[in-house]
């Protein structure tokens, strides 16, 4: 119950704050034909008008009641100068709390969601790698929802700072063209040319800002896509979707079954590794949906890096297995190929209406369809999940003393697969092979190679031999 206790309360306040706020017409009350009255409303607090303004126009943004009207009456009520400043320390403010409200009230609810959630947790890292970047397209753009979207970024990763400072930086300009608006109501007092000068200035920066989305997407990539796209949309559509606990496309659902119902440990020629069914999945429909799916995916950026490769990784994996059943039945996955054309250069499968091969997307995914490569996982590449998922299967791989690794008896020596002799330059970033394998393997594995060296390695017979289940032991 404690879990829940600190998102019901926030939730009960909020609620009851909107509710209050349009039980007493707040909403009605700051329309334009009232400017005048609300005006001398405020002066009546004198010195403190400011602050009574400001702590109003953060409450109406925490409770819902829209931003725009009490922007223009802080031009109103305090000249286009003030005004701008007062509407732009109350609108960051705003933003700001109601951020801090989602995130400590409802932020650890949705971490649950986000691993189970395959959609929700790209939206997460995309707005995690990009935070800034998204917060200013959605502060200059002015077709977001301005209330409702403080709250979604509170439900994301991105840093308060970060927020927060862009938030203030982006918001100015828009909120000065408003209050100047407001300004040329009472500022002129009958002075045409000081009524004309304020609403010229309102008109160059409203005219500004309508030209940002078309100047965004010329300059950025990611802008034009979430421009394009509405980064807001989507994020309140990834919640929908995360809390509905369906959020895995049919393609990656497709693959997902297949891994699970015809991937499971076997032996072969002595090696134990995880072995494929592959009469099973050739006749299992989801076979053909997970391509069919991959060929259709749209070609938009991913939004980070652990995404591109999950994605490329299971589409590495799938093509493998597609490789195989070109030619199945079949002793070993190179025989679909020659020495002038072998299998690994020849156009398997497509991603996104583009056809590759197997050596067009390996770039270091060191998976194959052969007894000695790594094993081919049980369950797909997940962003959200990617940095432990491949842990564990680095892990796994040098634990594995038939494949992977056999530790001398002095631990300055140790037979490896032959995968770290072809790649090794793969592996200068980690201080080298030996360095590599100490980090990442096992603890007590690691502590019997503590004093291992590249020049003490050598390497195991890798076999090519085909992982399927109908070989197995």
């Amino acid at each position: 119950m404690r879990r829940w206790a600190r998102p019901a309360l926030i939730l009960a306040l909020l609620i009851a704050g909107v509710v209050g706020a349009r039980a007493l017409g707040l909403g009605e009350l700051i329309r334009l034909e009232n400017a005048a009255r609300l005006k001398r409303w405020i002066e009546n607090f004198g010195a403190l008008a400011p602050v009574v303004f400001v702590v109003g126009y953060v409450l109406a943004v925490i409770f819902f009641v829209p931003a725009l009207p009490m922007t223009v009456l802080a031009g109103v009520a305090f000249g286009p100068v003030w005004g701008a400043l007062y509407a732009w320390i109350a609108a960051t403010t705003g933003a700001a709390l109601s951020l801090l409200a989602a995130r400590y009230g409802v932020r650890g609810l949705v971490d649950r969601w986000v691993q189970a959630s395959p959609r929700f947790a790209r939206m997460d890292a995309q707005v995690a790698e990009h935070g800034w970047r998204i917060v200013m397209v959605t502060r200059l753009v002015p077709i977001f929802p301005f209330n409702l979207q403080n709250y979604a970024y509170g439900l994301t990763r991105i840093g308060f700072w970060p927020y927060a400072i862009t938030s203030a930086i982006c918001m100015l300009p828009g909120t000065a063209a408003f209050t100047f608006a407001g300004g040329a109501l009472s500022e002129g007092r009958g002075d045409l040319r000081r009524t004309l000068g304020y609403l010229a200035v309102a008109g160059v920066l409203l005219v500004l800002v309508s030209l940002i989305p078309r100047w965004l997407q010329r300059r950025s990539r990611l802008a034009g896509d979430l421009l394009r796209a509405g980064v807001f949309a989507l994020l309140l559509d990834a919640l929908v979707l995360a809390a509905g606990a369906s959020a895995a496309t049919p393609g990656e659902e497709a693959y997902a079954r297949l891994l699970k119902a015809h991937v499971r440990p076997g032996t072969v020629n002595g090696i134990t590794l995880h072995l494929v069914d592959y009469r099973a999945v050739r006749a299992d429909p989801a076979y053909a949906q997970a391509l069919a799916a991959l060929a259709e995916t749209r070609p938009e950026p991913l939004p980070s890096d652990a995404a591109r490769f999950a994605r490329w990784a299971n589409a590495y994996n799938l093509f493998a297995i597609k490789a195989v059943l070109d030619q199945y039945p079949t002793a070993s996955v190179r025989d679909g190929g020659s020495l002038l054309s072998p299998i690994w250069k020849k156009k398997i499968g497509s991603v996104g209406g583009t056809t590759y091969a197997l050596d067009d997307i390996e770039h270091g995914i060191l998976l194959c369809a052969s007894l000695s490569c790594p094993d081919l996982r049980l369950e797909p590449y997940e962003a959200s999940r990617l940095e432990a998922q491949l842990d564990e299967q680095v892990a796994a791989f040098l634990s594995n003393p038939t494949k992977g690794l056999q530790p001398g008896p002095d631990g300055k020596t140790a037979r490896v697969s032959s995968i770290f002799k072809w790649f090794a330059g793969d592996f200068a970033g980690s201080g080298g092979v030996a360095a590599f394998i100490r980090s990442r393997a096992e603890t007590a594995l690691a502590a019997k190679l503590a004093e291992l060296r590249d020049d003490g390695l050598s390497y195991l017979d890798y076999d090519w031999s085909l992982n399927d289940t109908a070989r197995s032991r």
